[in-house]
C-alpha cells in the first residue's frame, strides 16, 4: 500500500494488478520504434520488459478521504466477469477487497464512487457476483458518472466499436437498477477539497479527480495517458481514445499545467509506485516517479 497526507486529506492506492502487458505498436498507433530506442536507457526494466518489448502497465484505484467523505476513484477490472473479448480481464480473481481492507476500509465505507470515465477497466468493481447477481459491492455509495460519459456508452452501436464484452450490463446497469448512481456534470464537486475537472478527448466524458488539501494538491488523471512515456511523446494517443484530436490536445494542455510543480499526478495505469510529478524535459516532459510515503 502507498498513502499520501496532503494535509487532512489521505488519498490511498489500491493495486488490483499489474504486469507487462501490451506491445508498444498495439497500444499507440503512432508508435514509432526508432523513438522508443532512444529512450530504452530509462524506460528499462520498470516500464518497459527487456526482451519483450511488454510495456508494464498497472491497474489502480485510489481512495480519498476528505474531512467529509470517502470517495473510490475508478474501479479497475473486477472479479468474475465475462470478458472473452479483452482476456487481460476475463474470469480474473484478483485480491482487490483485500488490499482495500489493508486500507483500513470495507465496502460498506465508502460513500462515493467516482468513474473517470466508462471503459471496461475503470467500472469492474463497482459490482460483485453474489449467488449468481450482479449486485453493487459498496452497499451505502453513491456511485457518480458523468452525463457525457454515460450518455455515448449507454449507446449499443458506440459501445460494440470499443467491446462486446458486457461489461455494461454486469459493471453498470446493476449500480443503475439499485438507485445508486448519479449523473453529475464534469465539474461536480464533492466538496471543497475534491472536484472534478473536465478532461474529455479518450472518452467524451472523461474527468480528472483534484484533490485539494492543506499542505499540498494530487490529481487523479485516469486515462489522459496510459503509459509515463506519452509524458515524453504527448502527441502519442492511446488506441483506445475516442476522439483522437481532442485527446492530443488535452493531454499537451495536462502536462504544461502540472509541469514544475509540487501536484502529485496519480494515473490509473502507471506501474509501481505509480504516482509521480510532472517535470519539463527540453520541449516535453518526463514522470518523476514518487517512490516514498509522504506523509508530511
Amino acid at each position: 500500500m502507498s498513502s499520501w497526507d496532503l494535509g487532512g486529506v489521505q488519498i490511498d492506492r489500491v493495486l488490483e494488478n499489474e504486469a507487462p502487458l501490451l506491445a508498444p505498436d498495439i497500444l499507440f498507433p503512432d508508435f514509432d520504434a526508432e523513438v522508443l530506442n532512444a529512450h530504452r536507457d530509462w524506460l528499462e526494466p520498470n516500464l518497459l520488459q527487456p526482451g519483450t518489448d511488454l510495456l508494464i502497465l498497472a491497474f489502480n484505484s485510489y481512495v480519498v478521504r476528505t474531512k467529509h467523505h470517502v470517495i473510490l476513484i475508478d474501479t479497475c477490472t473486477g472479479n468474475d466477469k465475462e470478458r472473452p473479448q479483452k482476456p487481460r480481464y476475463h474470469m480474473k480473481n484478483w485480491p482487490f477487497l483485500e488490499r482495500l481492507a489493508a486500507a483500513g476500509l470495507s465496502p460498506a465505507d465508502i460513500d462515493f464512487v467516482m468513474c473517470t470515465h466508462l471503459h471496461v477497466d475503470h467500472v469492474g468493481w463497482n459490482t460483485q457476483l453474489v449467488n449468481g447477481r450482479w449486485v453493487p459491492t459498496f452497499p451505502n455509495a453513491r456511485y457518480l458518472f458523468t452525463k457525457n460519459e454515460f450518455e455515448h456508452w449507454q449507446n449499443d452501436e458506440k459501445r460494440a466499436l470499443y467491446t462486446t464484452d458486457p461489461y455494461f450490463e454486469d459493471s453498470l446497469l446493476p449500480v443503475i437498477e439499485a438507485g445508486q448512481a448519479d449523473f453529475v456534470d464534469m465539474d461536480y464537486a464533492f466538496d471543497d477539497t475534491a472536484w472534478l475537472d473536465p478532461t474529455p478527448g479518450h472518452t467524451p466524458g472523461h474527468v480528472c479527480v483534484h484533490v485539494k488539501g492543506g499542505r499540498g494538491e494530487a490529481v487523479m488523471s485516469g486515462d489522459l495517458m496510459h503509459h509515463a512515456f506519452q509524458c515524453t511523446m504527448p502527441a502519442w494517443n492511446s488506441c483506445f481514445c475516442v476522439d483522437p484530436t481532442a485527446s492530443r490536445a488535452m493531454r499537451r494542455a495536462f502536462l504544461e499545467r502540472h509541469a514544475d510543480t509540487d501536484t502529485l499526478i496519480m494515473p490509473a495505469h502507471f506501474p509501481t509506485p505509480s504516482v509521480g510529478r510532472i517535470r519539463r524535459h527540453g520541449d516535453a516532459f518526463r514522470f518523476a516517479f514518487v517512490e516514498e510515503v509522504v506523509t508530511a
